[in-house]
């Protein structure tokens, strides 16, 4: 038989005082630790001075509170083509705590650096981007937002302001404030949250009748007459009254109880409406109003009230037509509407009465979203001729 040989017990390290036969940590294969002042490897033997180097140096190893720089390596195989080993204390990349310097590497030893931080949390700035871009979503161009923008730009105003639209309301001949106030309640609940509207008297009393409040709290008015105490709207009045008592009742609500973002008039309010929103396009500081709410509205007969109509009226404006309407013709509705620059025209199938069903409900709203609170201004309609709706 073989005769085995027992194993050869490990040798202490150069200036360790370790006795042999006891356990050693793992050494790194590529023999890392940076031999001390006076020892040669590759040779067959050891010359080790003493001299002023403490002993952890002699190993390699730096002490902990020691600032000694460590020996140049002069091992070429740590250069070398040789993979690491990632186990040595000089092969694995050093894990720091934010803040904490870190001890500088051993000259000649390949470190494994970790790649850079990318993240806020690592401490990694991010780029600078401009305002544009924090507020563009991925895959949209700067263009597109300014675009965005400008569409949602009343919008954001309303929100902005936290009011409804309001509207300064005119009610018809032979009617009153409470009046319209009370024939206007599906309106009203149609548009809240939307718009208000803030109604006022005619200057002009008239004489009650059987229809009338008995008590004559509540008496019958109206902004204009074609005869004495009369009124007739197909009637080509020669010598038409109280008008400008009218206009001037209106400049002082609109100053007095303003701002008003627009007009809301029916039948002789709505003329009257039509009148006001003439003199506003052509500048008249007056009437600070941006659009009219037409309902059963017509153009006045009479020779002195021409210079309203002559020409084109630059003010957004929407036209209510009744077709079964027997006190306004809807041929003279339609006729007014034609005056106005791209009237928007809403046609009903009732009478002489302000419509507030679904469908005349989503006109409204439709045409109120072009116009934004306090800003005096509307979105411009898309250009062609007059628009109308048959519902």
């Amino acid at each position: 038989m073989r005769r085995s040989h027992p194993r050869p017990l490990p040798l202490p390290r150069v200036g360790s005082s370790q006795a042999p036969g006891t356990s050693q940590p793992r050494e790194c294969p590529r023999s890392c630790r940076a031999p001390g002042p006076g020892v040669s490897i590759g040779g067959g033997t050891a010359d080790v001075s003493t001299t002023g180097t403490p002993s952890a140096a002699r190993d390699g190893v730096a002490p902990r509170n020691s600032t000694t720089p460590l020996p140049a390596r002069t091992d070429p195989g740590c250069r070398g083509g040789v993979a690491p080993c990632r186990t040595g204390p000089c092969c694995r990349p050093a894990r720091v705590a934010p803040g904490v310097a870190s001890r500088p590497p051993r000259r000649g030893c390949p470190v494994l650096t970790p790649p850079p931080a990318t993240s806020r949390r690592q401490g990694a700035p991010s780029p600078p981007r401009s305002r544009s871009a924090r507020s563009r979503l991925p895959g949209q161009s700067a263009r597109g937002v300014s675009a965005g923008r400008r569409k949602w730009q009343c919008r954001g105003a309303a929100m902005a302001e936290a009011r409804p639209l309001r509207l300064l309301a005119l009610h018809g001949y032979r009617q009153s404030a409470l009046r319209l106030r009370q024939r206007t309640g599906a309106l009203r609940k149609a548009l809240r949250g939307r718009a208000e509207l803030v109604a006022i008297d005619a200057p002009h009393r008239l004489p009650s009748s059987a229809e009338d409040d008995p008590d004559g709290d509540d008496p019958p008015r109206g902004w204009w007459f074609s005869g004495p105490g009369t009124f007739e709207a197909g009637e080509a009045a020669t010598a038409p009254a109280g008008l400008e008592e009218s206009l001037s009742a209106v400049a002082a609500a609109l100053a007095e109880h303003g701002p008003f973002d627009g007009l809301l008039g029916f039948s002789q309010g709505a003329a009257l409406a039509a009148m006001v929103c003439a003199l506003r396009a052509r500048g008249d500081p007056r009437f600070p109003v941006a659009f009219a709410v037409l309902v059963a509205a017509f153009a006045s007969r009479a020779p002195a009230h021409g210079h309203f109509y002559r020409e084109p009226i630059a003010l957004p404006s929407l036209h209510v037509v009744g077709d079964t309407d027997a006190v306004i013709a809807a041929a003279l509705s339609r006729e007014l509407a034609q005056c106005f620059v791209e009237p928007v025209v809403l046609s009903h199938p009732g009478g002489h009465f302000i419509p507030a069903a679904a469908a005349q409900k989503k006109a409204y709203l439709e045409f109120l979203e072009r116009f934004c609170p306090g800003q005096g201004q509307a979105e411009r309609p898309e250009a062609g001729e007059a628009r109308e709706r048959a519902l």
